[in-house]
């Protein structure tokens, strides 16, 4: 039996419940809501409609995910671009390197290269404002979490007032954009028939979203500006963690020069049989299973989610759980991941890092060996949560993009 439980109690159920959490609708159980409280999106995320709705989460799957490979060789393009800026070329001495900052710096720009587009995506002042932004999210959600409830409306603004002095920096380069592109707008256009024979960026595309729907509030360089602050959050500081975590564990390892020359002849080998034009596109990348496995390895060992599955209960009148047992309204129910990822029953040798670990060459030598894809999650998987809600659109995508071509240099 549970002990009785208050408003806002976390309570981890087995995996055996994971079917059942997952089909609870989003008015009994909402994950949303945990990701609202834990950012303290109301204050971090610049205005509360940019967590409570999905606007710019809907244009980036409409107009980015589906059109990627348009994008590919604009993408790798700016990798290299963005390493011979923080890397350099020695390809004769050992160079050292700020692993955390200096990706940092080379995620902001490939991000950006999709998101505004040139020449504001080199534009160092507004690369420092987006990554600066982008990594303190977190930390102000930390220490906002850390304060009395009633004294965040008051301390709040001053703990934020950092994050919100690199949007007006942010601002001062976008909003003139805005402007200049809105005298091409009129309401009452079709989202369904884009025309972006000007431009083709996240700007753009909010622009044609927003005179689309009879909402004035979304035409604003405001709106279109924060939504656009708070992508470069989604899309610059989870990716930075993962590519650190990766190159620091194919370099620790043991088996580093092994596993360093497998994925090279892997990218050389998938981007031969393709023209120069294909070789960073999504069948080309699907081939490169090795590299998959290499970042789904890490993120298995050192995902930044503890929680597999955490969903908040909305439901005023709270709900059971399967084995009986009574939650009230307010509490929060999951399954963890971390458990999962390092139990030795589900993965052979768990706290050790094998590259190759989800390859299906290596079936016969791990119990959980397949063909597996990193966007693809599981109740063995769930380095970035699992079910309809599983956070991986772009972002994952483009991180397997940037570690090949990493590995290309490394």
């Amino acid at each position: 039996m549970l002990p009785n439980l208050v408003a806002g109690a976390e309570v981890i159920i087995p995996m055996s419940q994971m079917r059942w959490l997952l089909e609870q609708p989003d008015h009994i159980l909402n994950q949303r809501e945990i990701n609202r409280e834990f950012l303290h999106a109301d204050r971090t995320m610049l205005h509360p409609n940019v967590i409570r709705d999905t606007v710019h989460g809907h244009i980036i799957k409409r107009e980015m995910t589906k059109n990627l490979d348009n994008y590919a060789n604009v993408i790798v393009n700016e990798i290299e671009h963005a390493l011979w800026l923080n890397w350099g070329v020695n390809d004769q001495h050992w160079t050292e390197i700020q692993a955390y900052d200096t990706l940092l710096d080379v995620v902001s720009r490939i991000s950006n290269r999709v998101l505004v587009g040139l020449p504001l995506c080199r534009n160092r002042e507004y690369l420092r404002s987006t990554s600066s932004f982008a990594r303190n999210v977190v930390i102000t959600a930390g220490l906002l979490n850390l304060l009395p409830e009633a004294l965040r409306p008051v301390l709040g603004p001053l703990i934020t007032a950092y994050d919100t002095s690199h949007y007006r920096q942010i601002a001062k380069h976008i909003f003139p954009i805005i402007k200049e592109r809105m005298a091409d707008f009129k309401p009452g256009l079709d989202y369904r028939k884009p025309d972006y024979s000007k431009h083709d960026d996240y700007i753009q595309w909010a622009l044609h979203d927003a005179f689309s729907h009879d909402d004035p509030a979304e035409r604003t360089p405001e709106m279109i500006t924060k939504r656009l602050a708070v992508l470069s959050f989604a899309a610059i500081h989870s990716s930075v963690i993962t590519i650190t975590n990766v190159l620091f564990d194919i370099a620790s390892s043991p088996r580093s020069e092994e596993f360093q020359q497998a994925m090279r002849e892997e990218v050389r080998d998938v981007t031969s049989r393709h023209s120069e034009s294909q070789q960073w596109e999504r069948a080309s990348l699907a081939s490169m299973v090795r590299i998959d496995s290499a970042l789904m390895e890490s993120m298995r060992l050192w995902g930044f989610l503890s929680r597999g599955v955490m969903k908040k209960i909305v439901a005023k009148e709270g709900v059971t759980l399967p084995s009986g047992e009574h939650l009230p309204y307010g509490a929060k129910v999951g399954v963890t991941a971390y458990a999962i990822h390092h139990d030795e029953s589900v993965y052979r040798h768990a706290y050790t890092y094998d590259a190759f670990r989800f390859c299906s060459e290596s079936k016969d030598e791990n119990k959980n060996g397949s063909a597996h894809s990193l966007v693809t999650s599981s109740n063995q998987f769930m380095a970035f949560s699992h079910g309809r809600h599983v956070w991986y659109v772009t972002v994952k995508y483009a991180d397997r993009k940037r570690l090949q071509s990493l590995t290309q240099t490394l």
